[in-house]
C-alpha cells in the first residue's frame, strides 16, 4: 500500500520542521552576536565623517557616554558654543518680541516640529539668589540692572534638562541607537560641566556677586523663567 499521510498528521510535521528552523535560527544568532568585539551601527550615519558628525559605535559593554563627551568637548565643543554664542539680553528680546520667529534666528532644533529651539548665549549678571543647599542648586541673576531676575542658572550637581545636547547639531538622536544611549549622552554632558567646571565653584557668598557665563537654555514656556545650563561660568566680582 502506499505511504500517505492524513491531513492532521501533515500539518503535524509541518510544525515540528517549522519550530526546528526556528530554533536553528536563534542558536546561529547567538552565536553572531556572542562573538567578542561584535559591534552595531547605525546605518544611517556612514557620512559621518564628511558630515561633520560623531562617528558613534553602539556596542553593549563598549559604549562609554562619559567618554564620548571627554573625547570632544575641548576639540569641537567648546569651538562650536564660542562661535555660536549670541548676547542673553539680544535672545530674550527677541523671545519676548515673537519666539516663533526668534528660534530659527537665533537657535537650533533637530526636529522644530516637534521640538523647541535651544539657545547658546552669554551673559553677565548679579547674583539675586543663591539656592546652593540643594543638589539642584541654582543662582538667579540680574543681567540688566533693574533688580528683578532675568534668568535661573543651574549649578548642579543635580542639572535638570539636556539643553546643553540639544543645542549641539553634531550630536543628533539619529547618531544613537536608540533614547537611552541619547539619555545617557545628555546627562554625560551635564555631569562634565558640574565634574569640571561648577564643582570648583566657590559657592559661598554668591548673592551680590557679579558673575560671567557661558550657557545653553531651552525656550521657556509662556510665563516660565529661563533655565540656563551653563558650559563655563566665573564670579567677576560684587561684594
Amino acid at each position: 500500500m502506499p505511504f500517505s499521510l492524513s491531513q492532521t498528521g501533515c500539518s503535524r510535521v509541518k510544525l515540528m520542521t517549522i519550530r526546528m528552523n526556528v530554533l536553528v535560527a536563534v542558536s546561529i544568532a547567538g552565536a553572531v552576536l556572542g562573538l567578542s568585539g561584535c559591534k552595531l551601527k547605525k546605518n544611517e550615519v556612514t557620512n559621518a565623517k564628511a558630515s561633520g558628525q560623531i562617528e558613534i559605535f553602539f556596542d553593549s559593554s563598549d559604549f562609554n557616554a562619559d567618554k564620548v563627551v571627554s573625547d570632544i568637548w575641548s576639540s569641537k565643543i567648546e569651538p562650536f558654543i564660542h562661535e555660536k554664542t549670541r548676547p542673553f539680553d539680544e535672545v530674550q528680546s527677541a523671545l519676548a518680541r515673537d519666539a516663533k520667529a526668534a528660534g530659527p534666528q537665533y537657535g537650533y532644533s533637530e526636529n522644530p516640529a516637534q521640538n523647541p529651539y535651544s539657545f547658546i548665549v552669554k551673559l553677565d549678571g548679579k547674583v539675586l539668589e543663591a539656592n546652593t543647599k540643594s543638589r539642584a542648586a541654582y543662582i538667579t541673576l540680574d543681567t540688566n540692572a533693574d533688580g528683578k531676575s532675568d534668568a535661573k542658572v543651574q549649578l548642579g550637581p543635580v542639572i535638570r534638562g539636556t539643553a546643553l545636547r540639544d543645542v549641539l547639531p553634531f550630536i543628533p538622536f539619529s547618531a544613537f541607537k536608540n533614547q537611552i544611549e541619547y539619555a545617557n549622552v545628555g546627562r554625560a554632558l551635564n555631569n562634565h560641566v558640574f565634574e569640571s567646571k561648577l564643582s570648583k565653584l566657590d559657592r559661598e557668598n554668591l548673592i551680590g556677586k557679579q558673575v560671567s557665563l557661558t550657557g545653553a537654555f531651552v525656550t521657556p514656556t509662556t510665563g516660565a523663567e529661563i533655565l540656563i545650563t551653563p558650559s563655563d561660568l566665573t564670579v567677576t566680582g560684587g561684594q
